[in-house]
């Protein structure tokens, strides 16, 4: 297990502090206001990028554990589910923030995670549950 968690912590981090940045980005150089759309407009805390990154690599640590012991392809089958829940988190940001550009900032968010972690995660992880 330490083999596929290593590329998940690390994955994690990596994403964190690039969504970190882009967060910075938006808010400082382009002026992007990140406001929850439901009810009182309230701003989405500085550090929540980093703090969601985090969380989501967790999550996905419980779910490739469950994989990599109750599959037969642990590789295909991870891919399948991250895959599925990264097209799902594309619709929460039109919903939860108000307006296009921020949903757009968060969706870049989300696509960087992805591009990190799901990769990352998928080779550390066995074809066949009989190679573990």
């Amino acid at each position: 297990m330490k083999a596929i968690f290593r590329p998940l912590v690390v994955a994690s981090l990596i994403a964190a502090v690039i969504n970190q940045i882009l967060y910075f980005v938006a808010t400082e150089a382009f002026g992007q206001e990140f406001l929850l759309a439901q009810g009182e407009p309230m701003a989405i805390p500085f550090f929540a990028p980093a703090m969601f990154s985090i969380f989501q690599g967790i999550v996905g640590g419980v779910i490739v554990a469950w994989i990599a012991a109750r599959t037969k392809s642990p590789r295909n089958v991870w891919l399948s589910i991250s895959l599925i829940a990264l097209a799902l988190s594309f619709v929460l940001p039109f919903g939860g923030v108000q307006g296009l550009e921020a949903a757009v900032w968060l969706n870049v968010m989300h696509i960087v995670a992805g591009a990190l972690i799901i990769p990352m995660v998928r080779n550390a992880l066995p074809a066949t549950r009989s190679q573990q």
